[in-house]
């Protein structure tokens, strides 16, 4: 994995490369390169699963074995056909939409800075992590029945785990967190334990992360002086909590959002590897737009292997 400097000092984002209308999609390196920088600085992005394609829609095979494939042997002789066990097969599919974002930027701005050069590669960075972020708050929060348009996209993460996933009310535990995180790892099925202290994540809205961190200082105890003093990494039972600022927070009385627990590698973030970062000057405007496409989908590989809390209280 690049650095960020590294990644910077490839001119993955460089306005000399990119300079002007009907560029070339990025090539597959820079597409890799743009996608590890954009990601870089977010939370969920860089946890899951990365998937590429060079087709706009495709479909990633995945193996499982949900039952007991070991039988009693015996001394050169093979199962019976009873004994033997197929693999479980299925598919997930990938139907990338299209995501544009256009940041023009006046010729002024350039002229009155001494150090344009610098500006430009600032606004590049910028413009990555920002778009970065929109990728992870589309994944995470995406509705087809939301009323923001952007969200209504595709379904992100959170709403397949509520429809297809195994789901729990919330509201009826206020903001006993440690409560919640039990009812979660107790809801998830046995068979999905496996793997969930190393793989396994408690994907929580950021004022979660912060509350819960006060409530455990709050206590009298070593854990609590080290909760107070420091950002060491929170855990329930072995199992990563992971605070999300993309993950959405619904404003009422009391505020509610929602708490995921499921393995990283089961979301899929997927990419179309045609993908462009260009610059067009348009001399009518005295202009130059900084423009960005890519083509992204969020799956979630196997539903019955996520847990969601919903109408979880995150009141301040």
């Amino acid at each position: 994995m690049y650095s960020m400097e590294q990644l910077l000092q490839k001119a993955v984002l460089q306005v000399s490369d990119f300079g002007g209308a009907g560029e070339a999609p990025l090539s597959i390196e820079q597409v890799k390169q743009f996608i590890e920088l954009m990601a870089a600085e977010q939370v969920m992005l860089n946890d899951v699963r990365t998937v590429t394609s060079s087709s706009a829609k495709w479909q990633e095979s995945i193996l499982n074995f949900s039952a007991r494939i070991a039988r009693g042997g015996t001394e050169a002789t093979r199962l019976v056909d009873a004994d033997r066990v197929k693999p479980a097969t299925g598919i997930v599919e990938l139907s990338t939409v299209l995501l544009r974002a256009e940041v023009p930027v006046s010729d002024e701005v350039f002229e009155d800075n001494v150090a344009a050069g610098g500006l430009a590669a600032s606004l590049e960075r910028t413009i990555a992590d920002r778009f970065g972020f929109d990728v992870e708050d589309l994944m995470v929060n995406g509705d087809t029945a939301s009323a923001d348009t952007y969200l209504a996209l595709l379904e992100g993460w959170l709403e397949q785990a509520r429809t297809s996933g195994n789901a729990v009310d919330g509201s009826t535990y206020g903001q006993d967190y440690q409560e919640i995180f039990r009812v979660l790892l107790a809801t998830m099925p046995d068979r999905h334990k496996r793997a969930l202290e190393t793989e396994g994540r408690f994907y929580v809205p950021k004022r979660t992360e912060e509350k819960y961190r006060d409530i455990l200082a709050s206590r009298g105890t070593a854990l609590g002086d080290v909760m107070l003093t420091g950002k060491n990494e929170l855990t329930y039972q072995g199992i990563q909590i992971k605070g999300v600022p993309s993950i959405g927070v619904t404003a009422g009385t009391p505020d509610k959002s929602r708490i995921l627990l499921a393995h990283r590698n089961n979301l899929y973030a997927g990419y179309h590897r045609v993908m462009r970062f260009e610059t067009y000057r348009d001399a009518r405007e005295g202009a130059t737009s900084f423009i960005v496409t890519a083509r992204v989908d969020a799956k979630i590989a196997v539903p019955t292997a996520t847990v969601i809390a919903y109408d979880v209280d995150v009141e301040v």
